[in-house]
């Protein structure tokens, strides 16, 4: 029986084993700031489509799937429901564009430390993962 435990606990994993996290990072921002973001990028290495539908991160209230859109001549964020990750394509979560916008920090992040983020697709599987706290760049102009 445990046996059978074990492989159900890592069934997500086999199941997301086609889907690949590439230099994950957490945004630090100045002490007293609630909200940052997450930026990654997520590598689809199968030909099926999936559906990313939501995130969490036990570092924080809440997260929530973002994109930078144009709106009447005025850069946005907007919040989305869901992103697709096409098959054998990569999509970058990165400033300006796609993010993680991850609300109500319940303590100061530190440069280096790691935060945990779960990834939720429509199928119910998950991926888990660490992302490394790093400072802005300096070419960015992303602001939260």
């Amino acid at each position: 029986m445990r046996g059978l435990l074990s492989l159900f606990l890592l069934l997500p994993a086999i199941c997301l084993a086609h889907v690949e996290i590439k230099d994950p990072v957490v945004r630090l921002l100045p002490p007293g700031v609630p909200n940052t973001a997450a930026y990654m990028q997520l590598v689809n290495t199968s030909s099926q489509d999936m559906q990313l539908v939501g995130a969490s991160s036990e570092s924080v209230e809440r997260v929530e799937i973002h994109n930078h859109m144009m709106h009447e001549g005025m850069m946005k964020m907007v919040r989305q429901d869901q992103v697709t990750l096409s098959g054998n394509t990569t999509l970058a979560f990165k400033p300006g564009g796609l993010h993680l916008m991850m609300f109500g920090l319940k303590k100061p992040l530190q440069k280096g430390q790691n935060v945990t983020i779960r990834l939720l697709f429509s199928d119910d599987t998950e991926l888990t993962f660490q992302a490394p706290v790093a400072e802005p760049q300096a070419s960015s102009h992303h602001h939260h």
